[in-house]
């Protein structure tokens, strides 16, 4: 069910011509920048993209504009499926997967100390359940806000086109749910609840 479904939707991404795929890749990318947490000194973490993911180049641009501490996802174990966190600077390299990463990595940070984490995502529910690739990279990053009662870190927000919407996801359980979606229409909060 989930495979039919991250198929159908990755079809839908990649369906976007190219012009129309950089226009709504930057709305999306306004759409972060207006947050609270998308500030100068503020550590944000954002992804490099692949396979027609949101373009992040404005949102990138925009960070280093405002003085925000970057940092982007690393697969450092693929076997145990970890994910950490480098500052983006300089040039990059093409990492596993053939994500782009940092070409000197630098010392990471942890995913819990964030202020806002933008994570990529094939789906996602009215209730802000995400459908990732499948590899549960971030899920396992993020697994903290699952056990806090009051602090919970970072807000999450995802950043996809509102092709990418979907009636269910069909989540798991380990699921991490996102605080917000940014798409080319705009911010949507989703309602605060414990995972």
């Amino acid at each position: 069910m989930k495979a039919n479904l991250r198929k159908k939707l990755r079809t839908a991404r990649r369906a976007l011509r190219a012009a129309d795929h950089a226009l709504r890749s930057n709305l999306a990318a306004s759409a972060v920048t207006g947050m609270p947490a998308f500030r100068s000194g503020a550590r944000v973490a954002i992804y490099l993209p692949f396979d027609r993911e949101v373009n992040t180049a404005a949102l990138l641009v925009a960070a280093r504009r405002r003085g925000v501490r970057i940092y982007v996802p690393v697969v450092s174990d693929v076997r145990h499926r970890r994910l950490r966190f480098y500052p983006l600077s300089g040039k990059t390299r093409r990492g596993v997967f053939g994500i782009s990463v940092p070409h000197r990595n630098g010392t990471p940070a942890s995913a819990r100390w964030f202020d806002l984490i933008v994570v990529p995502l094939v789906g996602v529910d009215a209730a802000g359940r995400r459908l990732g690739m499948g590899g549960g990279f971030y899920d396992r990053a993020l697994a903290f806000r699952r056990e806090r009662r009051h602090w919970r870190g970072p807000r999450l927000v995802g950043l996809g086109f509102d092709c990418q919407r979907a009636d269910s996801v069909h989540a798991d359980p380990w699921d991490v749910r996102l605080d917000a979606l940014a798409t080319e229409s705009g911010l949507q909060t989703f309602p605060s609840s414990m995972q």
